[in-house]
Parts: structure tokens; C-alpha cells; sequence
């Protein structure tokens, strides 16, 4: 089973393969039936044997979010959704993708909710819980990369070959503009459209050795000719912005909390799963 299947968003779920309906009952878990339609109605992206193991696996965990009598919460199912109609341009959009797959808003949005029950029921079983001690501490031993980072705005002229790129050097040293040379001499398209402008970039995301000689720039300033794939690159500093530090309020103890869970849950699942399967009755119809 993959470790995730069972608390993947819809958006995987969509790229799914479609298969025949059947009315025939193709396993029982403990007695309850699961039919070939159901692996349809969920979409799998795996072939038919590995979504009938996860629809087993739901199953088991289903059952024990009956036994242990956990819920979910109404608010996060409805963020859930919201966020998985977000990822379209628009409602009709959404809609139609949805019907595409043989899928309606009530499938999403009970998905989401055996999702969570899920979640619920792994928490339980497992005794997941963290402490506002166990969040502050996950704050404090990552307070930087939890800040917003520096960043710039630079701009590139890209060209295959060392003589080219001393030239726009050269023409850069005689005044002419970065970002219109960048048009004129860059080999890379995106390139010629924008004048060469990548916008701003976080520190942290670029090469080393790239981020070396544009980070000793002020505003204005140019590099020298560097050595960058399979060209050579020219890079311009338009401007900094500061970092920001990490404000430990209430929305990121949340975000903090949440992440823990789900991290914690994702790596019990599939131990829970095991613990399950090994006492259950479970047969497949030949």
C-alpha cells in the first residue's frame, strides 16, 4: 500500500485511470462486500490489484474509526474542498473535470471525509497528539526556514558561447541596456520576451555559486561573465528585499501542529494497516 494513498488530494486522484463498472462483489473485509465499481468510483492510478489493496486497507480503517466513534471536523472537510475547487480557474471548470472522471461534488467532498475520519482514527489508535511544548519547540529549531527569506529581482542575458557572453560584457561596460541586450542576444526565449527578467528569487533557491557573485552586487551592478549549463550567463541585480522573520502566532502554531500530525500519521498508517490485515478475514473472489 502506498504510505499516502489514503490521504491523497482529489487533484492526484484525477489522474487516475477509469475502469469497467461491476456490480460483482470482487473481495469482503470482515464481511463487508467491496464491488469492482468501487475501485472505479475511486479512481486509482495503480493498476486494478493495487486499488482493490487500498480499498481493503479503507476498509479496516474505516471500521476502527466505527469502533473507536471518531468524527471529523465540518470546518477542515470544508477548507479541504475549497482548496481542491481553488486549484481550477473556475467553478465550471472544476465541474466539468469532475464529470469528465464520473465523479460529482458529493463524491469529493465524502472522499474528504472518510479522508479525515481516517486521520481521526490513526490519531486515536496511535495516541498522536502534540503539546503547545512540542510546536514551540519545532519553532525554535526552525525559525529560519520558517521566515520569509531575502530575496531579488534579477535579470539574466543567456548565450551559448564564451565569446558571445564577453561581448554583451564589453557592451554592457559601453552603456548599453541590460534588459534590451538581454532581447537582442539571449539564446533562451522566455528570456528575449521579458528582457531578461526572472522577477524576484529567494535566497536559498539559485546555484551557490551563482548566488556568490549576485549577492555581492548593490542595485544596478552586474556580474561577469559566468559559466551556467550549457551556455554562459551575464546576471543583473534590480533590487533587494529584506527577509522577514517568522512570527510565532496562532496561524503558523496551527500550521506547525498540523504538519506534525500529518507527518505522524502518514508514517503510523501503514503500521496500523499491518496490525489490521493480520487479524482480519479478508477474501478476494477468484
Amino acid at each position: 500500500m502506498k504510505k499516502t494513498a489514503l490521504l491523497v488530494s482529489l487533484t492526484a486522484l484525477l489522474g487516475g485511470l477509469s475502469y469497467a463498472q461491476e456490480a460483482r462483489v470482487i473481495a469482503t473485509v470482515n464481511g463487508e462486500k467491496i464491488n469492482a465499481s468501487e475501485i472505479t468510483k475511486k479512481l486509482w492510478w495503480q493498476h486494478s490489484a493495487q486499488g482493490l489493496s487500498d480499498l481493503i486497507d479503507e476498509k479496516l480503517l474505516l471500521a476502527e474509526a466505527d469502533r473507536l466513534k471518531v468524527s471529523y471536523d465540518d470546518k477542515e472537510a470544508g477548507q479541504r474542498f475549497d482548496n481542491i475547487a481553488a486549484g481550477y480557474k473556475g467553478r465550471k471548470e472544476f465541474e466539468k473535470n469532475l464529470k469528465s472522471v464520473g465523479w460529482t461534488e458529493k463524491d469529493v467532498k465524502d472522499l474528504i471525509k472518510r479522508q479525515l475520519r481516517i486521520k481521526a482514527a490513526v490519531m486515536a489508535a496511535k495516541n498522536i497528539n502534540f503539546t503547545d511544548t512540542d510546536v514551540t519547540g519545532f519553532f525554535e529549531q526552525n525559525k529560519a526556514r520558517l521566515g520569509k527569506a531575502e530575496s531579488a529581482r534579477i535579470r539574466q542575458i543567456f548565450v551559448a558561447g564564451k565569446t558571445e557572453a564577453d561581448d554583451a560584457y564589453l557592451a554592457l561596460a559601453a552603456g548599453a541596456d541590460f534588459g534590451k541586450l538581454s532581447a537582442l542576444k539571449s539564446t533562451d526565449e522566455n528570456l528575449k520576451k521579458s528582457e531578461g527578467d526572472l522577477g524576484y528569487i529567494a535566497r536559498g533557491l539559485l546555484l551557490p555559486e551563482i548566488e556568490k557573485e549576485i549577492y555581492v552586487l548593490k542595485p544596478g551592478e552586474h556580474t561577469k561573465p559566468l559559466a551556467t549549463g550549457n551556455g554562459f550567463s551575464l546576471f543583473k541585480l534590480e533590487d533587494l528585499k529584506p527577509g522577514e522573520p517568522a512570527v510565532f502566532n496562532e496561524k503558523l502554531k496551527a500550521d506547525i501542529r498540523a504538519a506534525l500530525i500529518n507527518q505522524a500519521v502518514t508514517q503510523k498508517l501503514p503500521e496500523l494497516v499491518a496490525e489490521f490485515r493480520a487479524k482480519a478475514k479478508i477474501e478476494i473472489a477468484k
